[in-house]
C-alpha cells in the first residue's frame, strides 16, 4: 500500500486552480514516481502553485499537466507531464525544473505548448 499523505499539501495548493483533471494524491504520486528529469523538489518544499493546467486531451486516462510554483526557499519550479490513454505507468513523460527566478523557470522549464496553455509568451526567438 502506498502512503500518499505527504502529497496532501500539494492537493490543497492545486485545489485553488480550476482544472479538468483533479490533482489528487495519486496523480501527485505519479509526477514524482515517473520523474524523468531527476529534478523533482521534495513535495513539502513547494510553498505555492501560481499556474496550473491539468487536462485529459484524449479522454480515458490521458493527462497533460503544466505547472509553475514557488519553493519555500524562494526558488521557482515547473513541471511538464503527460501520459497516454493508458495512464501513467504505460507511456508518459514527467520533467521538473528548478530555477533561481520565475523567468528562468518559465524559460527553461516550460515547452511551447505549456507556455501557451498557461498564458506565457512564446519561446520563439529565445535561446534555450
Amino acid at each position: 500500500m502506498t502512503d500518499y499523505a505527504h502529497y496532501g499539501p500539494l492537493v490543497r495548493l492545486a485545489a485553488a486552480h480550476s482544472t479538468e483533471v483533479e490533482m489528487d494524491q495519486s496523480l501527485w504520486s505519479c509526477l514524482y514516481e515517473y520523474d524523468t528529469s531527476g529534478k523533482a523538489p521534495a513535495p513539502a518544499s513547494i510553498a505555492e502553485i501560481t499556474h496550473l493546467r491539468a487536462t485529459s486531451p484524449k479522454g480515458w486516462s490521458s493527462t497533460d499537466i503544466a505547472l509553475v510554483g514557488r519553493l519555500a526557499d524562494g526558488r521557482w519550479v515547473t513541471c511538464v507531464a503527460w501520459s497516454d490513454t493508458a495512464g501513467f505507468g504505460c507511456r508518459e513523460q514527467v520533467d521538473w525544473w528548478v530555477g533561481e527566478t520565475r523567468e528562468d523557470a518559465i524559460k527553461f522549464g516550460l515547452d511551447e505548448e505549456s507556455r501557451r496553455a498557461l498564458g506565457f509568451p512564446s519561446i520563439a526567438g529565445e535561446t534555450r
